[in-house]
């Protein structure tokens, strides 16, 4: 634009793009447990409903079912589900029949275990050289009648050919890559397959996971770029304490070094003094919080309305933590009398005042679980096993910082490779201002101003000419954190008349 006399000019310009969170803060459940079905490979669910179609539902053989309701039912909406299982577990397979005779190839079911045994997969031929691919799920009562009519269709493939390994319709290509039950090998292309349903046989669920499969198998919650709550439902009536321990070491071993939180239980029959004894055993960590003593159920597969279960409260509490998050924000305690552990009849035992108080006041405290009239079972306790006097202390402020943690993590992805100067720490300092002034607006963060709830400081101080040759942004940020009202404490004293 040519400017040629005095005056005011307007332009007007693009606005650069707004700074984009790249990924979520927001946590999700993990479990890791052994289940009747489903892949090994870690899969998100988003309900009861979406858990029991890949892995089934409450079955008295895998009892970590039992944990996963109890999640869900609690609040948890969100399930990163790995399913564990020893290194001989078997794949169901079947061969492929020729119509004529011999084989065509073979399909096998796509996740380990006895119950790809129920599996059926059939080839009925279309027009032109095509055929459709039906997968069922066997519904009769044999599971080798091959005509059972009332067998399930969960998957079917049409208009797929099998003779020719390039066509974009090619059977293989397209069932391997789509199909969540089967793969598919072909090694006649020119025999028509027959029509007969056939049935996969030989999965084998292979022994029973021990300690080392679960805590080998928590290592691949590492794919998961959110904050995660851990747990490894019914652990210990599974595998004994010992080994129960063992995987619980796991989960907090995962939990600390990935910025996640792990959520345990105990055995159960143990008295206060021994659930603090094994807290103890445990060590202090602030990623991780024990939850005391088991708790009775309404059995799902009893008899009758009033078939008890015992279980351990992890599954519970991973969903009540979730739901506390939704329904106010991570700074809030998962605990207290508007916090009902739902499901739950009553807890394994009660206790004295000063059961509680060895519980709550423990180098490594254990956060008990209690029957109060008109609350039902809540906890009624909110720490971690690091009582250190930082915000280790409490479950509410560790997830508070891992949240925080998180969400500056993405927020400041974009500093990655602009120029390291002023403009680029004014643009930082910015964009985490905004975020720790809303966090704090939620209740986040402590102190009636931006001024008192934190502070971020990056400029020349903290970013002298070495770091800024080394490539090196320095950002420090203080925040205030809140404190649970963990006691209330009432003077009460008797006014006297004058």
């Amino acid at each position: 634009m040519a400017y040629g006399r005095p005056g005011v000019y307007v332009s007007e310009r693009l606005l650069p793009a707004p700074i984009a969170v790249t990924g979520t803060a927001n946590a999700a459940g993990a479990v890791v447990g052994a289940f009747a079905q489903g892949p090994q490979t870690v899969t998100l669910v988003t309900s009861w409903y979406d858990f029991v179609k890949k892995f089934g539902g409450y079955n008295a053989s895998f009892q970590a079912t039992f944990g996963v309701g109890a999640f869900f039912q609690n609040g948890g909406s969100e399930l990163y589900v790995k399913r564990v299982l020893a290194d001989d577990a078997v794949a169901a397979t079947a061969n492929i029949p020729a119509a004529s005779s011999g084989n065509i190839g073979t399909v096998t079911a796509k996740n380990a275990g006895a119950a790809g045994n129920n599996l059926r997969v059939q080839f009925v031929a279309g027009a032109s050289g095509t055929y459709t691919i039906t997968v069922y799920l066997e519904g009769g009562v044999s599971s080798t009648d091959s005509s059972d009519a009332n067998d399930l269709v969960v998957e079917q493939y049409s208009n797929v050919v099998l003779d020719d390994t390039t066509s974009s319709d090619y059977a293989v290509t397209i069932v391997n890559a789509a199909s969540e039950y089967i793969t598919l090998a072909i090694s006649d292309n020119s025999t028509a397959p027959g029509t007969a349903r056939i049935p996969l046989t030989t999965g084998a669920n292979g022994t029973a996971p021990v300690a080392a499969d679960y805590v080998s198998a928590t290592s691949d919650f590492g794919s998961i770029d959110r904050p995660l709550v851990l747990f490894a439902p019914e652990i210990m009536a599974i595998l004994g304490a010992a080994n129960g321990k063992t995987v619980q070491d796991g989960l907090i071993s995962f939990a600390t070094s990935n910025n996640h939180f792990a959520v345990l239980d105990t055995d159960d029959a143990l008295t206060p003094a021994q659930a603090v004894s094994y807290a103890t055993s445990i060590g202090g960590y602030s990623n991780a919080a024990v939850y005391y003593p088991n708790v009775y159920i309404s059995d799902p597969l009893g008899r009758s309305a009033a078939s008890l279960r015992l279980v351990g409260p992890a599954g519970a509490m991973a969903g009540m933590y979730l739901f506390t998050d939704r329904q106010t924000g991570p700074f809030k305690a998962p605990a207290g009398v508007r916090y009902a552990v739902r499901g739950v009849v009553a807890p394994e035992r009660t206790f004295t005042a000063a059961e509680l108080d060895t519980l709550n006041s423990a180098v490594t405290p254990v956060n008990a679980l209690r029957s109060l009239p008109g609350a039902g079972v809540v906890s009624m306790g909110a720490r971690t096993l690091l009582q250190d006097g930082t915000a280790n202390r409490y479950v509410n402020m560790r997830r508070s910082l891992i949240y925080v943690r998180k969400s500056l993590e993405d927020l400041t992805q974009f500093a990655l490779f602009e120029n390291n100067d002023e403009r680029l720490w004014a643009r930082l300092r910015t964009a985490i201002s905004v975020f720790l002034t809303g966090y704090q607006n939620q209740g986040g963060l402590r102190g009636a101003t931006p001024a008192e709830a934190f502070y971020v400081k990056c400029d020349t101080e903290n970013n002298p000419a070495a770091s800024i040759a080394n490539g090196e942004v320095h950002i420090e940020i203080g925040v205030a954190l809140q404190y649970p009202a963990e006691f209330v404490v009432i003077n009460l004293s008797q006014k006297t008349s004058a």
